[in-house]
């Protein structure tokens, strides 16, 4: 039995494989939600949102692929830190989880308040 905070610790952030399903499950929302909801096609539609000027970038509604496209670059890029970096220290590897799924809601948050301008 664990006695100690420092192993206490690593024994929650060593079972961090449902986080990494949790960020690829947001990843898939997010893809499927510019999919469905938004319906992108060659037609032009808003890229970018500023609640202080409105619509700053219009392009192809393809282009709005590129959402999920970086979140799942970001989760790949960390998943490969964290197998790297799993072995030698106990902050940063949870870290990179943790970053990951936050990127993954911001993006997705990003995707719902396009949905509302589109």
């Amino acid at each position: 039995m664990p006695t100690s905070f420092k192993e206490k610790l690593k024994i929650y952030f060593s079972s961090v494989w449902f986080l990494w399903a949790l960020c690829l499950i947001f990843n898939i929302i997010t893809f499927l939600f510019i999919y469905f909801k938004i319906h992108p096609g060659n037609k032009t539609l808003a890229l970018h949102y500023n609640v202080l000027v409105g619509v700053e970038w219009y392009g192809k509604g393809k282009n709005l692929y590129f959402i999920p496209a970086v979140g799942f670059a970001i989760s790949l890029v960390n998943f490969i830190l964290y197998k790297a970096l799993k072995d030698g220290n106990d902050f940063l590897p949870p870290l990179t989880v943790f970053v990951s799924l936050a990127a993954q809601l911001i993006l997705l948050t990003a995707a719902l308040s396009l949905a509302a301008v589109n």
